[in-house]
């Protein structure tokens, strides 16, 4: 939040900045504040976001509707990562061949009314697909790598979890609880909840582990939340 404020002001004072250089605006002073403006609003509506998820953070570490708190040892916390590594991925590179088949399907229908695209397709479908596995593939290790490097903690509270030094929210801006579920014999919380995007709503999901002694507590989370967000 702090960074976008930064951002933001900086851009503001862009907007003013080439009149109080005594820059022309005809070769090139419009042009920078232009683009400044563009990015002030941009950093103004980020600012806003970011507020509201530092308040919930903030209210979580104050202990507001705070269900769990727990803290792992570096052991079973890398174990732990590489677990959730793996099932990240899994999902990740399930859904991107599902996208894929989808693709196939409407190059080829493109292809049989415009029989002269048949190279366009190509391109479509191998672009898009190096495109996706490059984004699944980084942003899988990039979380793996951060989540390997921070120390095992995470905060459990009705209005969202902190994990890894990672935040999800599914209470407030929209966002929503679709469901809560506890793996016993794998040994992990998993909740997905959902939030508004351009294209409707985008679905995530996360896992905590489970300490060993913590099961009931674990039980006792579930509990709350599904009287609380009816998961």
């Amino acid at each position: 939040m702090y960074f976008w404020l930064a951002v933001t002001l900086l851009a503001a004072f862009g907007i003013f900045a080439p009149s109080l250089f005594g820059m022309d605006g005809m070769n090139g002073g419009y042009a920078i504040s232009f683009f400044c403006i563009l990015i002030a609003i941009t950093g103004f509506v980020v600012v806003i976001m970011y507020r509201g998820r530092a308040r919930v953070l903030d209210g979580i570490f104050r202990g507001e509707g705070l269900l769990a708190h727990w803290k792992y040892t570096p052991e079973s916390w890398r174990e732990f990562s590489e677990k959730d590594y793996k099932l990240e991925r899994q999902a990740k590179w399930g859904l991107y061949r599902l996208v894929m088949v989808i693709t196939a399907v409407v190059c080829a229908v493109f292809f049989l009314f415009h029989r002269d695209s048949g190279i366009l397709m190509i391109g479509i479908f191998l672009g898009l697909g190096a495109l996706l596995a490059f984004v699944i593939q980084f942003t899988t290790s990039y979380d793996h790598w951060q989540s390997r490097r921070n120390a095992g903690e995470s905060f459990i509270a009705r209005s969202g979890a902190y994990v890894g030094r990672k935040l999800h929210i599914w209470q407030g801006w929209g966002a929503s609880m679709d469901g809560a579920r506890y793996h016993e014999h794998e040994g992990f919380l998993e909740f997905t909840y959902s939030m508004p995007s351009r294209t409707g709503r985008d679905t995530a999901a996360v896992r905590v582990p489970v300490p060993p002694g913590k099961e009931e507590e674990a039980r006792q989370v579930l509990q709350a939340l599904a009287n609380g967000h009816g998961a």
